[in-house]
């Protein structure tokens, strides 16, 4: 066990080394006359001061912060061990990394800013939730979206620790469901607004001020919000609780109340939902990574245990269901990894470069990190705990929190089976506007010119195939229904699309499995001793595809007569 969370992973590091395409990314961040060898170089001490850090101090804390909760002692505050932790990173400059130097940060680009997440994901959840929530969140929209007055008032006390924000967006009556938001905002006479509502599932709401998406008034569904800065001083607004939780037990997630509260608008009132697009989308990826991390660790705690603990004679990793519980977990971090490290390449190119295939491209892959990262990080968990046997579910052995603190990943900014939807919507607009992609290789031009020798390729060939082969299944079936209008832009009602709508995780997840597989074929073509790690995933794809396909096919209808049976009882 290593204390250095970057260099002593050897994929993750190498990640760095060998496959990202520095020399794009740096211009990007930049500009073109950028030194590109100086610049890496640079981000890779970051990394190496950042992994060196997490992994002595941060990790070692992880189990009382968990312990300890978050304090309520008349108010909502973090608990010690966690102060501790973001206080260390705060004084080596990595509160908030990505705010421009101009502002007191150090200009990282986003690809860096994940690896130090994936780090402290890794360490600890809680810890890292707050660190992203606390620091980056409101740091990047205010840096996008602020005057420069409000730039220069928050920025740098956000890039030296000074203040912690948050980022409220959930009501009680509106999760995923943003039109149906109702906290209101009404302009004042000398400028500012006032905030009236309710938000709920706050994390760091605990902090010194917040970013509010608020409804102007008169508005509906998703337009006329806005995003507002509001201070929590003199109780602006008031913390009305900390949830009380059995994942990442040690960050607060508050529900806040705002009456006449107070607050500034940021950016233009009216394009808040174009504005927090770009938060939500990136931390999708985010969680993505968050559970590569806490995969990471649980991953490392099994490889450790099963090499101790000895039963019949011989260490527990080698008898074979053992040995092969490991190897799916380090396949599943691996893949994962690599996919996600590719998506936030294209953020970084999209963003800074104004890429517009980097932007179409990491559009479909974002749902896909999320969703595979989460739920694969779940399934990591779940092998480690099983090779620890009784001692999993012992507090002593880190594996059960690492189980706990993985359960939040699917379910936060955005469930599993809302990004499935996101999958599935997106697949049949490119599968509309390009209906004879459904007799080659599919409506992603991302797996369509993947290729890969040998039986990487063979496997990654076969999953791709069942990937398309469900598609065509799934657009069959609207075509029946709709006939040729389908592909003149027909309206589709909620029936029509109900049969596929069902089957939408089933879809991703073999999407975001062969995907995984050729972002990991690829790394392994620049790192070959991936490539036995690859070809296992391109097993996993291809069982994975096939299975789902299978599945589709078979629906028997009992699903849609039950929800139409609730329906009518509904009147």
């Amino acid at each position: 066990m290593t204390d250095n969370f970057f260099s002593g992973n050897a994929d993750l590091a190498g990640i760095f080394d060998k496959a990202i395409p520095w020399p794009r990314v740096v211009r990007a961040v930049e500009g073109a006359d950028a030194n590109v060898a100086d610049t890496v170089s640079t981000w890779r001490e970051v990394l190496d001061l950042g992994g060196r850090y997490i992994g002595s101090e941060v990790a070692p804390r992880a189990p009382k912060v968990d312990e300890i909760g978050v304090v309520r002692d008349g108010g909502v505050r973090m608990n010690e061990p966690m102060t501790e932790s973001l206080k260390g990173l705060a004084q080596i400059g990595l509160a908030s990394p990505a705010i421009p130097a101009d502002y007191g940060g150090g200009g990282l680009p986003f690809t860096v800013t994940m690896m130090l997440a994936e780090m402290l994901a890794r360490a600890d959840l809680a810890t890292q939730v707050q660190h992203g929530i606390g620091w980056n969140s409101p740091a990047a929209l205010v840096l996008r979206f602020g005057s420069e007055e409000q730039k220069r008032t928050y920025l740098p006390r956000l890039a030296s620790g000074e203040i912690m924000g948050a980022v409220a967006m959930t009501e009680p009556q509106a999760g995923s469901d943003v039109g149906a938001l109702t906290t209101a905002a009404t302009k004042m006479d000398d400028g500012s607004y006032a905030l009236t509502g309710r938000k709920q599932f706050i994390s760091a709401g605990q902090g010194d001020f917040v970013v509010v998406l608020a409804r102007l008034g008169g508005t509906s569904g998703l337009d006329g919000l806005g995003l507002f800065i509001a201070e929590r001083a003199n109780d602006n607004y008031l913390i009305e609780r900390a949830e009380h939780k059995f994942t990442i037990r040690g960050s607060p997630t508050c529900a806040l109340v705002f009456e006449s509260s107070r607050a500034a608008p940021l950016g233009t009132p009216g394009s808040g939902w174009k504005q927090i697009l770009t938060f939500m989308n990136e931390s999708r990826l985010g969680v993505g990574i968050q559970g590569i991390g806490v995969a990471t660790a649980a991953y490392e705690k099994a490889m450790e245990y099963a090499a101790q603990r000895v039963q019949m004679g011989r260490p527990i990793r080698e008898h074979p269901m053992i040995a092969d519980m490991l190897l799916e977990a380090r396949t599943i971090v691996s893949a994962a990894r690599a996919l996600a490290y590719e998506a936030v390449v294209l953020q970084d190119l999209s963003f800074f470069g104004h890429d517009r295939q980097a932007e179409r491209d990491v559009r479909e892959l974002t749902s896909l990190v999320k969703w595979l990262g989460s739920e694969g990080g779940v399934r990591v968990c779940r092998l480690a705990l099983q090779v620890h046997g009784g001692y999993g579910v012992v507090d002593e052995y880190d594996v059960g929190r690492f189980m706990r603190d993985s359960l939040i990943t699917p379910v936060y900014e955005g469930t599993s089976q809302i990004q499935s939807l996101f999958v599935v919507k997106e697949t049949l607009k490119a599968a509309m506007r390009r209906p004879a992609s459904l007799i080659g290789s599919g409506p992603s031009a991302l797996l369509a010119n993947a290729r890969f020798d040998g039986q990487l390729g063979a496997d990654f060939a076969a999953a791709r195939a069942h990937c398309t082969g469900t598609i065509r299944f799934l657009v069959g079936r609207l075509l029946r229904r709709k006939g040729l209008g389908l592909f003149r832009g027909a309206e589709l009602s909620d029936e029509d699309l109900g049969p596929i709508l069902l089957h939408a995780e089933r879809l991703t997840e073999s999407l975001a499995y062969t995907h995984a597989t050729r972002a990991l074929g690829e790394t392994a073509k620049l790192m070959p001793e991936r490539r036995p790690l690859a070809e296992r995933a391109a097993r996993i794809a291809r069982i994975v595809a096939e299975r789902n396909r299978h599945a589709i096919a078979l629906d028997d209808g009992s699903t849609l007569r039950q929800v139409e049976e609730w329906r009518a009882e509904r009147g």
